[in-house]
């Protein structure tokens, strides 16, 4: 799967525990943290099965497993 480099970055810094955009907005570089920006990127990484969102708590996302494996297989990207 190819992902945007915005996907990546999200992708890079969501984890199987639960996050808010506000989080990974913050670990993010300045021009890429902007909160609607992680948010469309978020909905898309939904869209694409490669992150959940909370079906309880509204604004929670995590890794799902195959989320996992595209960040394993391109953790080089990931590195800070």
């Amino acid at each position: 799967m190819d992902l945007t480099s915005k996907q990546q970055s999200v992708l890079g810094e969501l984890t199987v525990d639960w996050k808010t955009p506000i989080q990974i907005a913050e670990r993010l570089p300045q021009a890429e943290g902007n909160l609607s920006d992680v948010n469309e990127t978020l909905i898309g990484l939904v869209s694409a099965g490669l992150v959940q969102a909370n079906p309880t708590v509204f604004g929670l996302y995590r890794l799902t497993e195959d989320g996992m494996n595209i960040k394993k297989l391109d953790k080089s990207n990931f590195d800070s």
